[in-house]
């Protein structure tokens, strides 16, 4: 990356397939004991790789897509049509290697909720692909009786125009999710851990206590709600937590999680096995690799399949699409709030 950086490396098919097949998971980073930051070292080559190459019809697609949460849901049921029906053969490599894709939940607009103590929630740009968990925050947070306001004019994080080599459209999105918080109400807190890390890790022209503010959902509950306040119901069933690398690596949150879930009487709560090798999912790699992503995403089912738990619980969507794509194990997954607000018994009637 120094080479190429400083000219003395050209841009070869070679030099971007050692860049092209990185996950990006920053797994080396958080294990690197020189604190090495090579998850900015690797966007920044991508930027500089993407004025020497064109990317793939998907990836055009794809970033134009997070400008429009309502287009990208109706791209994401197109694809799934053409997964279901075979028709995605006949589109151009490497959509047309994508494998079954699972339906995505049903989407409510959401709307601001009284309480007490304020905050501001980040929705993203697939607000529309993982409806379920968007309810399940809103319904979680109302129950402890916080304010939620939802700025109409954020947009998407730009993790995944960052990860493609577009710094110009991740800048922009930055910038307008800056603006669109500047004058919320409390800490602005996100339910998609790969959003809220790539919020904290806005480089360009990120405002210090605009970055302190942006929290993971977990995090804070985990930190704001005492252990009495979680009424929940029983649960006698095993339940598996995958540890997404944005949340793992980047955020370094994953107990916030257990923390959580360790709430829910009689629940059994272990981590997924090998939960330190990435499933795959990783921003849009399932488009630009899917060979590599498939090969990881049937090591990680098949990790599931034989510790055959009742369910897993996910909390960045990249990775619970990633892991019910394709031959999916049956095991249900979901997100860990979908599952919490499950167990609040009567209260669970706000996810309606």
């Amino acid at each position: 990356m120094r080479a190429y950086a400083l000219g003395q490396l050209k841009s070869t098919p070679t030099l971007r397939a050692h860049i092209d097949h990185c996950l990006g998971c920053q797994a080396c980073e958080a294990a690197c004991p020189s604190q090495v930051p090579y998850d900015t070292l690797l966007t920044d080559t991508r930027a500089l790789l993407a004025a020497d190459a064109s990317h793939p019809f998907g990836h055009h697609t794809l970033l134009r897509a997070t400008q429009s949460p309502r287009l990208l849901a109706a791209l994401y049921d197109a694809a799934r049509a053409g997964t279901q029906t075979g028709l995605i053969r006949l589109l151009p490599y490497p959509l047309r290697a994508l494998p079954r894709l699972p339906p995505r939940p049903a989407y409510h607009r959401p709307r601001p909720v009284a309480g007490r103590h304020a905050v501001s929630l980040f929705l993203g740009c697939s607000q529309r692909l993982e409806g379920d968990a968007l309810a399940a925050t809103l319904a979680i947070l109302r129950y402890h009786r916080f304010a939620v306001s939802i700025p109409r004019r954020q947009g998407c994080c730009g993790a995944l125009a960052r990860h493609a080599g577009d710094a110009h459209l991740a800048a922009r999105q930055e910038a307008q999710n800056r603006q669109a918080f500047a004058d919320g109400p409390g800490p602005v807190i996100g339910f998609t851990s790969g959003c809220v890390a790539a919020l904290r890790a806005d480089r360009q022209n990120g405002d210090p206590q605009f970055l302190q503010e942006v929290q993971d959902v977990h995090q804070f509950l985990a930190e704001r709600v005492p252990a009495a306040d979680w009424r929940l119901t029983r649960l006698p069933k095993v339940v598996a937590v995958h540890e997404p690398c944005s949340l793992r690596n980047a955020l370094k949150t994953t107990e916030a999680v257990y923390a959580l879930l360790r709430h829910i009487p009689d629940a059994q709560i272990v981590p997924l096995p090998e939960n330190k090798i990435c499933c795959g999912g990783a921003g849009d790699y399932f488009l630009r690799e899917p060979v590599i992503a498939a090969e990881l995403r049937t090591a990680k089912q098949k990790v599931m399949s034989d510790l055959k738990p009742d369910l897993v619980v996910s909390a960045n969507i990249g990775c619970r699409l990633q892991l019910r794509m394709g031959d999916a194990s049956p095991i249900p997954i979901i997100h860990p709030l979908v599952l919490l607000a499950r167990q609040l018994g009567s209260a669970s009637t706000m996810l309606d």
